[in-house]
């Protein structure tokens, strides 16, 4: 009796797993190594090309200080005209201390600003500051030369000189919390240590040769003399920044807030598009705008409630309202970074999916790059920033917080208004082209699995064949 033989079905060899290094998968490794490569060359540019944006808002500070502004009012104008005032020397002092510096006498600050004494100039320098028409101001108040000149030659205990009083510097440390303490305010502070050095060695001795010559038998106050011998700047803060925990809502919470708007469009994908096959395409557009805006309002209101939670005073602008102008202004500016979220990631989800993160990323850098520092530390390149939503985001939020001046957020609030605006308008386009992609790609998987369907229904034949080709005892 003839024994049968064992009939095997062909099955190629794509079905069994192989070892990395098997010969048969040499062409798989040759498309890692090239993919490896290609993916990390791209990585590399994404890294030089938008990272180094942000580092480039930080770097080479000192080359733009020529366009910080500043203000000096030289108020002094000692009676006795043999005595040279102790701020002459300050217009040629500034030569040699970067920034750019307006200096007024009395007289020309008079002309310019409309004031007619010295106590409007003291409150006009305040307000110039306030409006941030300049970063710094140094403010000598008049007789500041005879105050000093009668300490020494004053047998009077009472009598002595104190330079604070009359050498005031003005700034607002709110109007930028990164910058104006570490970067600007030490312009100033150079011009101290350089008046003082002046003051000690050259002008005290000078004026010292002064009296002693006009009047050999004037005796010298020695203890004023001696108290005399500094000569220090008082520093007047008017918006301190001095709660830390500012830097959350100001910097990093910006960030989170354009992450959220993304989070929300995330969730709610699986139901846009099953309401895309539903309604109609007028429908659907108002129902992705009143979906997203509904959604915007519940997420501001617990972004700021965040602040709430942490004891965030809103009151220094507006009031007990003031919650509710930070409430409605996170709301308005989540619908401008979020509306353009959602146009672009429709297009990158639809044609282009790998790349989500590529425009998440360009978007958060173009935005804090141009917000977090300030345009007058940085190139002209960043002045784009003007238009971008955090920037005037930020610009908000230090009135809210900082009491800084107000001239500006009619602005602010028209570009976010704007970014409304525009997104919704492009937002038709965005989503017919989208729509379009994912139908195309839609039928392009169905094909797909169609053809992988019918490949597989066609195995069992071939085995089949193999069968009859072979019957048993052959």
């Amino acid at each position: 009796m003839r024994k049968r033989r064992a009939v095997t079905t062909a099955v190629p060899w794509q079905e069994f797993k192989q070892g990395f290094f098997s010969p048969r998968l040499r062409n798989h490794r040759k498309k890692i190594l090239s993919k490896f490569v290609l993916n990390n060359f791209f990585i590399a540019c994404v890294c030089v090309s938008l990272i180094s944006i942000y580092w480039g808002a930080c770097y080479g500070t000192d080359r733009y200080f020529f366009k910080v502004k500043n203000i000096v009012v030289l108020q002094d104008a000692p009676s006795n005209t043999s005595v040279q005032s102790i701020s002459a020397i300050i217009p040629s002092l500034l030569a040699s201390v970067p920034g750019t510096w307006h200096i007024y006498n009395a007289t020309s600050f008079h002309r310019k600003f409309g004031t007619t004494n010295s106590t409007e100039i003291d409150r006009k320098i305040v307000d110039l500051i306030y409006d941030e028409r300049y970063w710094l101001a140094l403010n000598v108040k008049p007789n500041a030369t005879d105050t000093l000149y009668n300490s020494l030659i004053s047998q009077d205990a009472n009598s002595e000189f104190n330079s604070s009083i009359f050498f005031e510097s003005v700034f607002e440390s709110g109007r930028d919390p990164s910058s104006v303490k570490s970067t600007i305010l030490p312009l100033m502070q150079q011009l101290e240590v350089r008046l003082q050095k002046y003051y000690v060695k050259e002008y005290l001795p000078s004026l010292m040769s002064n009296i002693t010559s006009n009047d050999r038998d004037l005796n010298i106050n020695m203890e004023n003399w001696a108290i005399a011998g500094q000569l220090l700047f008082t520093y007047n803060d008017y918006r301190p920044f001095a709660d830390r925990i500012l830097m959350a809502p100001l910097q990093v919470g910006l960030i989170y807030c354009i992450l959220l708007t993304v989070l929300q469009l995330s969730l709610y994908g699986k139901l846009h598009g099953e309401m895309a096959r539903v309604l109609k395409p007028k429908h659907i557009l108002i129902y992705r705008l009143l979906i997203s805006w509904a959604t915007y309002f519940l997420l501001s209101i617990g972004f700021c409630t965040v602040s709430a939670i942490f004891r965030i005073d809103f009151t220094p602008a507006f009031g007990r309202g003031g919650f509710v102008v930070y409430w409605m202004s996170t709301w308005l500016v989540m619908m401008a970074v979020g509306g353009a979220n959602e146009n672009v990631l429709s297009l990158v989800i639809a044609y282009c999916p790998p790349y989500l993160s590529i425009w998440l990323m360009t978007w958060i850098i173009l935005n804090i790059s141009a917000s977090f520092y300030p345009m007058v530390l940085n190139n002209e390149f960043y002045r784009y920033g003007y238009i971008m939503p955090i920037h005037n985001a930020v610009d908000i939020y230090k009135v809210i917080f900082l009491n800084l001046t107000k001239r500006k957020m009619g602005r602010n609030y028209g570009i976010l208004v704007a970014w409304v605006a525009l997104n919704t308008s492009l937002m038709p386009f965005c989503m017919k082209f989208a729509g379009k992609k994912m139908q195309k790609n839609a039928m392009q998987a169905a094909e797909a699995a169609v053809a992988a369907a019918t490949q597989r229904a066609s195995r069992p034949a071939e085995a089949n064949t193999d069968k009859n080709n072979n019957p048993p005892g052959n």
